[in-house]
């Protein structure tokens, strides 16, 4: 029997404050593809493993980073 290991999914608020940012500026990074979400209902919850991943490649909460 194989068993999927289960990510942790952390909320909008969490990933504000390990990346001290702005709430609209979690939202650029999801759109852009560099936090990856799961909707729960009408929840959406970042996947921690993704976050985590963000913050090894050196993650800068400077938005000129991200370009246009």
């Amino acid at each position: 029997m194989e068993t999927k290991a289960k990510s942790n999914l952390i909320t909008i608020r969490q990933c504000m404050d390990r990346l001290s940012c702005s709430r609209s500026f979690i939202y650029t990074l999801i759109d852009r593809g560099l936090l990856e979400t799961r909707k729960l209902g009408t929840a959406r919850r970042v996947l921690e493993e993704s976050l985590n991943n963000l913050l090894e490649k050196g993650y800068d909460n400077d938005e000129s980073e991200l370009g246009n």
